[in-house]
């Protein structure tokens, strides 16, 4: 599964390139048009515009909940052999399905390019936004364990006093990553309204939107976390000494690769409102909106994972393994779904009449967007939040 995310990977970046070499052409149509037969003042007639963005994603993944787990918490079960229990040491390692769903800040860059025609309150555009979020964690820890002192008698060493102890441990990691992809064709127009007292830029736009998002994670997890310390007789002169009862563990998320491909119509509402100053000095503005979509695509997913846990009682040649527990899991699936979209903004912007330097925070959801089951379907509506910049240049006039 490794080159398959791999290619999956080499697939986003080529994506991505023609993505960037299409806006290009584009541009330097849009350019050379407005060159064209733009007079030499007045309001630009093409926009670019750049920035970035750190968002978080939301949406978890149904977790795989290893036997390592179970045990540090409910301990084990008696034996036939457990006679005169003394001790149990268990517990106080984190859990692994803490770690399953840890996934670090969105990071991603975003452009866009809008075409006025002058004299027209008609607005042209295409957008894209790529971000890509990768977060490692690697827990390692060990407890001592001791039991309670107590005297041993031996046939030959006689009485002496004890203190069993054990080393109890984990050895858990995960990798996660995930990137998306969100592209908007978009034709408006400007319905300029009166909001504050003001006279506000409001744009009313219908189009597509495409949506291509993946998830991947691997992850595993080992140790022994628990342990339990028997007083046992002897037949032989009655003699007393400790057995240790402890698990060995592996629950392991072998790789776990989830993603979905969307189009479909869209429809937003944009709004840059004055609140102080002018355009030719400078002005401060507020700039909000809200989006919608229904998008029509395909949602796959693959999953693999195994999970095996043992106890061993007694000592040397009296050891017997006991299989706690032992299952794999496997899941291939693709279907097809709709996805709703919802989406807004709101930011202040620095403009002039041919600049503007904004910074604000935004959000969207796609309902039911990926499956993130382990053995059935489950779809999770994943979204992305947070704050963005951008800088505009406007072209033409």
């Amino acid at each position: 599964m490794s080159e398959l995310i791999n290619i999956r990977n080499k697939q986003n970046n080529i994506r991505l390139n023609l993505l960037v070499t299409t806006s290009a052409v584009v541009l330097a149509a849009c350019v050379a048009s407005v060159q064209q037969g733009a007079a030499a003042a007045g309001r630009p007639t093409v926009w670019i515009e750049g920035g970035w963005q750190f968002e978080s994603v939301t949406g978890q993944n149904d977790a795989l909940v290893p036997p390592l787990d179970g045990l540090a918490t409910t301990g084990f079960p008696d034996t036939p052999t457990a006679a005169n229990f003394l001790d149990q040491g268990a517990g106080g390692f984190p859990s692994f399905t803490k770690m399953e769903n840890v996934l670090g800040r969105s990071a991603g860059a975003e452009g866009s390019i809008s075409f006025q025609p002058k004299g027209s309150d008609w607005v042209f555009g295409v957008s894209a936004r790529y971000g890509r979020a990768h977060s490692r964690r690697h827990t390692l820890q060990r407890h001592d364990v001791t039991g309670h002192q107590t005297y041993i008698t031996g046939l030959f060493s006689g009485r002496h006093l004890t203190t069993p102890s054990y080393t109890n441990y984990i050895d858990q990691a995960t990798d996660n990553s995930e990137a998306h992809t969100i592209i908007d064709f978009k034709v408006g127009r400007d319905v300029g309204l009166g909001l504050f007292g003001e006279k506000t830029d409001s744009v009313v736009s219908f189009g597509a939107r495409y949506i291509q998002m993946n998830m991947a994670s691997k992850g595993h997890s080992y140790g022994a976390p628990g342990v339990r310390f028997y007083h046992l007789k002897t037949i032989l002169a009655g003699s007393k000494y400790y057995v240790g009862a402890w698990p060995r563990i592996s629950a392991t998320l072998l790789e776990r690769y989830s993603d979905l491909r969307a189009l479909g119509p869209s429809v937003s509402w944009a709004n840059t409102t004055g609140i102080w100053g002018n355009l030719d000095d400078g002005q401060v503005a507020l700039d909000w909106g809200v989006n919608a979509a229904l998008l029509f695509g395909r949602q796959k997913v693959k999953i693999n994972y195994s999970t095996y846990a043992r106890v061993e009682h007694g000592q040397g040649y009296g050891a017997v393994n006991e299989i706690l527990a032992s299952g794999t899991g496997h899941r291939s699936q693709s279907r097809r779904v709709i996805v709703p979209n919802l989406g807004g903004f709101a930011a202040l912007s620095f403009r002039f009449t041919n600049a503007k330097i904004s910074a604000g925070y935004r959000t969207d959801f796609f309902f039911n967007a990926m499956d993130r089951g382990l053995d059935t379907s489950h779809s999770v509506t994943t979204g992305y939040n947070g704050p963005y910049a951008t800088i505009s240049i406007g072209l033409g006039g």
